[in-house]
């Protein structure tokens, strides 16, 4: 049987680097990235605009992995609306053009981090989003975008809402605060999570959370667990 074949945006950042080495012989892979990376079949693009000749490599896709972006929290506004807006918008547009059956959005606990200090029970995903930053709200934008492309066309998304992923292999530390300690998402699941969301076959649009089950957590897992009968070992 043929392998499924996947394209990762931003495959030179740290969760595309992580992902493209898991899966090697599991999927044929297309990393795609604005830096020049030296892996089989790297693209090298800028996806804030959209051009023809990278929306090519779109084609006989099984999925796409939108990881591209400006990841950096403490970014101003300006710097956000290209690389985390317009690039969402582009990669939903190819994603249509080219007939892509399933793309996996990487949003961010941002959306919700103004929960941090409220006595909340329970972080769902069904209730007001409340962004800790201009970060959190770009990617609160680009889970709007990718809905709003879900509903008219037959494309599958499925928003990942990614907890804290540390490069490296480094878990939570003494120091570490407990609002952190609750978003880690260690590399092994991170992995588990992105691969269960490429094989589900029954999806057309859904917002998750993705960390690891941590302890005294108050993020809704549970629904992530349930949908994409997904069982994080840390």
């Amino acid at each position: 049987m043929a392998k499924k074949q996947v394209l990762i945006t931003g495959a030179a950042g740290n969760i595309g680097a992580k992902l493209g080495n898991a899966f090697v012989g599991k999927y044929d892979l297309i990393p795609l990235d604005r830096k020049k990376i030296d892996v089989p079949k790297a693209i090298c693009a800028d996806l804030s605009a959209y051009d023809k000749n990278w929306a090519r490599y779109f084609e006989n896709l099984s999925a796409v992995i939108h990881l591209a972006a400006n990841p950096y929290e403490g970014a101003p506004w300006k710097a956000l609306i290209g690389d985390n807006i317009d690039s969402v918008l582009n990669v939903c547009h190819a994603c249509v053009k080219k007939k892509v059956n399933c793309l996996i959005f990487a949003s961010s606990c941002h959306t919700m981090g103004g929960y941090k200090d409220k006595n909340v029970d329970l972080i769902t995903t069904d209730i007001d989003p409340l962004p800790d930053c201009d970060y959190g709200v770009s990617k609160l934008i680009g889970e709007r975008i990718c809905e709003s492309f879900s509903d008219k066309y037959p494309l599958s998304v499925i928003c990942l809402r990614i907890g804290w992923v540390p490069r490296g292999d480094r878990r939570p530390g003494i120091d570490t605060s407990a609002w952190l300690r609750s978003l880690w998402l260690s590399n092994r699941d991170l992995v588990q999570v992105f691969e269960k969301s490429i094989e589900e076959k029954n999806m057309k649009f859904k917002i998750l959370y993705a960390m690891s089950n941590n302890k005294g957590m108050n993020w809704d897992l549970e629904t992530t667990m349930k949908t994409l009968s997904y069982k994080p070992r840390d």
